[in-house]
């Protein structure tokens, strides 16, 4: 039986009419199944529909119990599925779904196979990524997310190869862009991507046609064409990694509720499910959707910053034009996607006002159908528009089903992984959007490599846990949050990207008056930090002041950049003001002075100073990279206050915690919240600081690097710091919260004469970039070492305590850096017209790839742009060597923006500016070279 039918949009919306037809599926099987709506549909043919009423195609499918194996076969005729767990087991995989099964099958790979087990509440098969788009490869600028990318597609072809069912297909990928600043985005993506060995083409609209002639080209204004890009299909795929696990060992466990992670000294020892207790050193969060919920179910809790939201997914019958050939195609400036499926179309969307989906306890679920939500098919119209505009022969598809299914986001958008913070040997992979299988693979084997030999086979901080803090696992942040990150999947990435969504979390108390100054504010670890100070309209300090978030939305010449050339010459020629609030602060001190002696073993710097002193060191990790970076300045003979990135908050709590001896003869205390820091930089800070305090601030009382608690204005317990973290002269003043608007205002006051001014991140940015200043995060990451960034002068090799990291970098020392941080200065570049570079852009050396820059920035006093990085030296084999400084130095540099190449002068010291008034000739260098 067929039904034509007419979709009309009432209540107020549209009256479009898209004209489909109904065809019953597996009607021998599933006819009653189907329900049919009829309040709003009008059934051409005269037939009548029984249903319960509510807009809609005069059809419904809903899921039942045999579905899967209807359609696929019965999992239990290839998997052996135990019905109760063992009492024992190294590792508990929970969660059935692709990334669970893909850690389970790595975990078996690398031989712990008989030593793991994956649970899941329901019958396996069941989970939203066995039904996700299967979309492989595509371009990201991120190296982490490009590399797991990479590492997915390529697993899932050799499992292929091996005769294996995957339903790989190999259709490439096709990028299209509506609009010009799209095409910049995709040659930025392609400069890297290339660089890196993954095959991309720009091509115009006409040549988008020939490769593809089902799509309507009339709005395009190009694309771009990745050939060896592909499809999966999920369920297959995810069958097969859970076969060849269990054919290996490993043990899979359904209808297994979990109902607690037990802990002990903050260490996972086991589970409690409704089949018995499992013993484990292990534990891995792999529950999707309902990771967060998952991580309440210990103490203390792991915090899992998870929300779902609907996402939609249309699948149609055969069409005579659509063969498995079609590429995978994005459509971002539509917000949809499309590709071949069992011949016929699959289309989904990444809204710009995503719906928040309330997603029952796992107590409460009872079948698949419950993972499954309704579809609205008002709120699909708008990409429905968008599917049939790119594809106008898709108005003659016969439907199969529209699919709405829950799936989780994390608040910035990117993937969950990694060992959590509140709990060790706690593991976290979740936050893969719509299913996951563009990286379930090369997120799985990333982790089993973390549990087997302890650390990620390449730094992946921007997709850890511990990028988070509690604050974020909020739930009303988060279903606030959801509604705009679905959207940004497929937004634009100027630079600095920010959501608009859950702002205003964390503020420093000096908040509304930076505001009422024309502050505009991005967020970074929740918190509203300046990013530059604009010109306010009105004058009246009574009015109150609007918040303005940042809005960046150029490649080339940011709307920004006169407000921070002003911000940048007041803290070089007079004084600036700017909030460093959002700094990580943690006081450390034990009884007696063995503070000491611990932190000696954490920091490669030789932190026994005097007291007064401030010292700049790293903590290393085993292989001698940074797992922090930070200041620590010595308050008393048994005391210490630590200063570190603000992103390092929670990471940074997390290593100190894990150290810290289980005596208690130790306490870090993390006081973040209890200080303000106001930075005051310029050569007029001395003076406008002296005004407001009786301290002397000679540099024979207050050298640089000093720390000293004076009184500010009426305030008292300042503890004030004789640095500022980008090279210019003033302090850091860490000022208790009940006295910061008072300190504030008084500076405010006492800068007049001066010229103060109030300065944002951006301003710090360029000076600290043009001073050739590296930042944890931006610059440094846990692979990078002190002798690869032109900081080994802090590192104390001979100190008496030995130090994590001591023997890596001694054989490092031996053997040589692979790689070298460098200082490029572009040499034929207008900053008016021409793209800028933003991070991510690949480095040529007489023409050859060498490495990429990792932040940029515009130099004020050097009057070009300015950009960072590492350089590495390939020998004739391909292989990375010992770079010395004379290969670095004799080389003819490019960098690539946006597919152009311009040339560039290269260093490897922090370079000479311009005094601005007469200072000691020994100056503090943050890069250099030993010699």
């Amino acid at each position: 039986m067929a039904l034509s039918f007419n979709i009309k949009y009432f209540n107020g919306f549209h009256r479009a009419v898209n004209c489909c037809k109904l065809l019953s599926y597996e009607p021998c099987r599933h006819l009653s199944r189907l329900q049919f709506h009829t309040n709003s549909v009008k059934l051409e043919d005269g037939a009548s529909g029984a249903g319960s009423g509510g807009f809609g195609p005069p059809f419904g499918l809903e899921f039942g119990d045999d579905y899967l194996s209807t359609n696929y076969g019965c999992l239990s005729d290839l998997v052996n599925i135990s019905s109760t767990p063992p009492k024992n087991a190294r590792v508990v995989v929970c969660g059935g779904g692709m990334v669970g099964t893909a850690i389970l099958y790595h975990l078996a790979k690398l031989g712990w196979a008989n030593d793991v087990v994956l649970i899941d509440k329901e019958n396996l098969g069941s989970e939203t990524s066995w039904r996700g788009s299967g979309f492989l490869g595509g371009v990201k600028l991120s190296k982490v997310e490009m590399q797991t990318q990479i590492r997915t597609q390529a697993l899932v072809q050799e499992l292929s190869e091996q005769g294996h069912d995957t339903g790989w297909q190999q259709t490439g990928s096709l990028h299209l862009a509506r609009c010009k600043p799209r095409l910049t985005y995709f040659r930025k993506k392609k400069a890297i991507s290339q660089a890196r060995g993954t095959e991309c083409h720009m091509l115009s609209p006409e040549e988008v046609k020939d490769l593809c002639p089902l799509l309507n080209t009339d709005d395009l204004v190009g694309g771009m064409w990745v050939p060896h890009d592909g499809v999966c299909h999920p369920y297959k795929l995810t069958r097969t990694l859970m076969q060849l696990a269990n054919k290996m060992g490993a043990e899979v466990v359904e209808q297994c509720e979990l109902s607690k992670v037990v802990v002990k000294d903050h260490r996972v020892v086991g589970v409690e499910t409704n089949k018995g207790i499992i013993e484990c050193e292990i534990f891995v969060n792999a529950a999707g959707t309902w990771a967060r919920h998952v991580g309440l179910l210990s103490e203390p809790c792991v915090r899992v910053p998870i929300h779902p939201a609907h996402h939609y997914c249309l699948e149609t019958f055969p069409l005579d034009n659509v063969n498995f050939t079609m590429p995978a195609i994005r459509d971002p400036d539509g917000c949809i996607y499309l590709r071949e499926y069992c011949g016929g179309l699959m289309a989904g969307t990444f809204e710009l006002n995503s719906i928040p989906a309330l997603v029952p306890g796992i107590s409460d679920l009872r079948s698949p159908t419950d993972r499954v939500v309704g579809p609205d098919w008002d709120h699909f119209q708008p990409a429905l528009s968008q599917i049939l505009r790119r594809v106008p022969s898709a108005a003659r598809a016969t439907l199969r089903k529209l699919d709405n299914s829950p799936c989780g986001y994390s608040p910035d958008g990117k993937w969950i992984m990694g060992m959590s913070a509140e709990v060790d040997n706690y593991y976290v992979a979740a936050g893969l959007k719509n299913g996951g299988s563009n990286a379930a693979l090369g997120l799985g084997e990333m982790l089993a490599v973390w549990m087997t030999e302890g650390a990620p086979p390449m730094d992946a901080y921007e997709l850890e846990v511990s990028r988070f803090l509690p604050a974020h696992n909020n739930y009303k942040f988060l279903s606030d949050r959801v509604t705009e990150v679905p959207g940004a999947h497929y937004h634009i990435q100027y630079p600095f990207p920010d959501f608009q969504s859950a702002r205003c979390l964390r503020m420093s108390p000096i908040f509304p008056r930076m505001k009422q100054q024309g502050a505009v504010f991005g967020q970074v670890m929740g918190y509203e930090r300046p990013s530059y100070f604009q010109d306010l309209n009105s004058s009246d300090d009574r009015q109150e002041a609007p918040f303005t978030p940042t809005k960046n939305d150029s490649f080339s010449l940011p709307p920004w950049f006169q407000f921070t050339e002003r911000e940048y010459k007041a803290c070089r020629e007079t004084c600036g003001l700017l909030d460093y609030s959002s700094f990580s602060k943690f006081d450390i001190y034990s009884q007696d002075e063995s503070v000491v002696s611990w932190l000696q073993y954490l920091c490669s710097n030789d932190v026994d100073i005097p007291v007064g002193g401030i010292i700049h060191t790293g903590l290393q990790n085993q292989w001698g990279g940074y797992e922090n970076d930070c200041s620590l300045a010595r308050t008393a003979p048994n005391h210490y206050m630590m200063i570190a990135p603000t992103i390092q908050q929670t990471r940074c709590n997390a290593w100190l915690r894990r150290h810290v001896p289980k005596d208690g003869s130790i306490i870090c205390n993390d006081v973040t919240s209890m200080f303000t820091a106001i930075c005051i930089m310029g050569p007029k800070s001395k003076a406008v600081l002296s005004a407001v305090t009786d301290f002397d601030l000679s540099l024979k009382s207050f050298p640089f690097f000093s720390f000293r608690e004076i009184d500010v204005g009426f305030a008292n317990g300042v503890r004030a710091m004789n640095l500022t973290h980008t090279g210019e002269l003033g302090w850091v003043l860490y000022i208790p919260n009940e006295f910061a608007l008072h300190v504030y205002e008084s500076l405010q006051r006492a800068g007049e004469p001066h010229g103060l001014r109030p300065a944002g991140y951006y301003a710090m940015r360029s000076l600290r970039i043009e001073r050739f200043y590296a930042f944890w995060g931006q610059d440094l990451d846990s692979a990078t070492t002190p002798l690869e960034c032109g900081r080994a002068f802090r590192v104390k090799l001979d100190k008496p305590i030995e130090f994590i990291g001591r023997d890596a970098l001694l054989r490092q020392r031996e053997t040589g850096a692979k790689r070298l941080y460098v200082q490029l200065v572009l040499d034929d570049h207008d900053h008016r017209v021409d793209a800028w570079p933003w991070g991510g852009e690949p480095i040529y050396r007489n023409g050859q790839f060498v490495g990429v820059t990792t932040t940029t920035g515009y130099g004020f006093s050097l009057r070009n742009l300015v950009c960072l990085g590492f350089i590495r030296h390939y020998n004739s084999k391909g292989e990375m060597v010992a770079v010395e400084p004379d290969y670095v130095l004799d080389g003819v540099y490019e960098v690539d923006i946006a597919g152009i190449r311009y040339p560039a002068s290269v260093s490897l010291r922090s370079p000479t500016l311009p005094a601005t008034e007469a200072i000691s000739d020994e100056r503090y260098l943050a890069t250099q070279l030993l010699t």
